[in-house]
């Protein structure tokens, strides 16, 4: 009955796909809950998720077997990432194994529930501490045992490859340390099309030791990445930018964006704002960055040390300087020329040049060369 509540909970609580890419993780305490005085402790730090749970020695109420908590790959940090079946997927990571003792049985790994006319099923992949396997198991899934040693304490490299091969069926690599599994494909896929997600993640589970306050275990799932990219939860960077001297269609200016770390561009990315200016960076993994803004004839501006830690950060607002025609990040004599060789010119005209009319009016005027002359001799940010 305990695992039965725990089974509806999840099944109400689990989030569609919308074709975003899982950047968090989720914890589901108790997915097991034989003992429910244990003390379970669990901590999420992306790229590590770690599973500890101690005093199994039974909570007098039948079963007694064991306790298993479970993590998932997802979108928000509170529900599980429910992935189509057509999407390939590859999910590894360095997982430590303690036992203590290690007898009875503590076991991690690889976890997965995939959807179900009924709900779901699941597949672990495990290494245990006291059969001292690595073993996938679980329906529809295919069975494959590695043929290594796992003992308490080591750490092996696990993934999960789980692909639409080209003759139609969903297909699992399992992976270990150096070694892979054959491409095996999964039984009953009439019936697995049917609801199409798939949830991936991991699991530790402790068995109970009546009289034995001291059992326990824990899992350390270290340098998680999904698709080879280290899993990071990540947040926006918002704020407004003005485009001084500008009369135009603010939404229709693409604005060069770029997140700079020690001097070294590590994303750029093409903004639009809305009516207002209004911008945000979606996606940002925590880090400390310059942001530099660019459009086309605007100087650069650079906002430095924005920090994000473990919420969104707003107010990163910027006014740039209108003026540079031929885009090296100064008004000079350049700008004038360029501006010259387009004057009088319309949309359409054989000299007409988008980015020497400042003013967005669709024309080149005098109102463009005295945004200019207003500006002359500015340089923008390097």
């Amino acid at each position: 009955m305990k695992r039965f509540a725990l089974l509806v909970a999840f099944c109400l609580g689990l989030s569609i796909w919308a074709g975003a890419q899982p950047n968090d993780v989720v914890i589901l305490d108790r997915v097991f809950n034989d003992d429910s005085d244990s003390i379970s402790n669990h901590v999420k730090n992306l790229p590590t998720v770690i599973l500890s749970d101690t005093k199994l020695d039974g909570d007098g109420r039948p079963p007694e077997f064991a306790n298993r908590h479970a993590w998932f790959v997802s979108a928000d940090g509170v529900n599980p990432l429910q992935i189509p079946l057509d999407e390939e997927w590859i999910l590894e990571y360095d997982l430590t194994l303690t036992g203590t003792p290690v007898t009875p049985r503590k076991e991690a790994g690889g976890f997965a529930r995939i959807g179900m006319p009924w709900g779901y099923s699941e597949l672990q992949f495990m290494v245990n501490t006291d059969a001292h396997e690595v073993v996938a198991f679980g329906y529809p899934f295919p069975f494959y045992r590695f043929d290594l040693s796992y003992n308490s304490g080591d750490t092996i490299h696990l993934g999960i490859h789980f692909f639409k091969d080209t003759d139609g069926k969903y297909k699992v690599i399992y992976m270990a340390n150096e070694l892979s599994s054959p491409a095996m494909a999964l039984s009953d896929q009439s019936i697995i099309v049917q609801k199409n997600w798939i949830s991936p993640g991991g699991y530790l589970q402790v068995n109970i030791q009546a009289g034995n306050p001291n059992n326990g275990g824990t899992a350390v799932f270290d340098n998680i990445k999904w698709n080879g990219n280290l899993l990071r939860r990540a947040f926006a960077i918002s704020g407004n930018i003005e485009l001084r001297d500008f009369g135009g269609d603010v939404t229709r200016v693409p604005i060069g964006a770029e997140l700079r770390q020690g001097g070294v561009v590590v994303r750029t990315e093409t903004l639009f704002t809305d009516s207002a200016g209004n911008y945000a960076i979606l996606d940002v993994t925590p880090g400390t960055y310059d942001v530099a803004f660019k459009p086309s004839h605007w100087l650069r501006a650079v906002v430095p040390d924005v920090t994000v830690v473990d919420a969104d950060v707003t107010g990163v607002d910027v006014s740039l300087t209108n003026g540079d025609i031929d885009g090296d990040n100064e008004v000079t004599l350049f700008d004038f020329g360029a501006l010259v060789a387009a004057f009088g010119s319309v949309p359409g005209d054989s000299n007409w040049n988008p980015d020497a009319d400042l003013d967005g009016d669709e024309e080149v005027t005098l109102f463009d060369f005295g945004v200019l002359v207003r500006n002359f001799g500015a340089i923008g940010d390097e």
